[in-house]
Formats: structure tokens, sequence, C-alpha cells
């Protein structure tokens, strides 16, 4: 972002990353828009913690409020 803020070239970044930056730069949306699929891997689920496990239950019931 320093070399984006300096005008050396430009840069694809997540949002989450652009909302907390102090750089002086040009926001832009990408046409068309671009996405990605985030997954979550394990071996086993019967090894996996609780909290983990809980986890896993909440985005399994929350998939469809995910942005």
């Amino acid at each position: 972002m320093t070399m984006v803020e300096a005008g050396l070239g430009i840069s694809i970044l997540a949002e989450l990353i652009l909302h907390r930056t102090n750089y002086r730069i040009a926001l832009r949306p990408t046409d068309p828009p671009i996405y990605r699929t985030i997954a979550i891997g394990y071996k086993d689920v019967h090894s996996l913690p609780i909290a983990s496990k809980r986890f896993i239950e909440y985005l399994q019931a929350h998939i469809h409020e995910l942005p």
C-alpha cells in the first residue's frame, strides 16, 4: 500500500483490510466484482476441539447471513 500511495502501482486487496488503513489511496471497485471462496479444512470431525466443532456448527447454521 505504500507503493500504491506513492503512485508506483496498483493493488487488489481484501475489502476488510481497506477499512482500517491510514494510507491515502483511492479505492475503486472491480468490474465485474471479484469474489473468493473460503473453506474450513480438518482431518476428522471427532478429533476437533469442542470450540472448533461449535464454530463450524455456528457457521453452518448462519451460512446465509454471512457476507
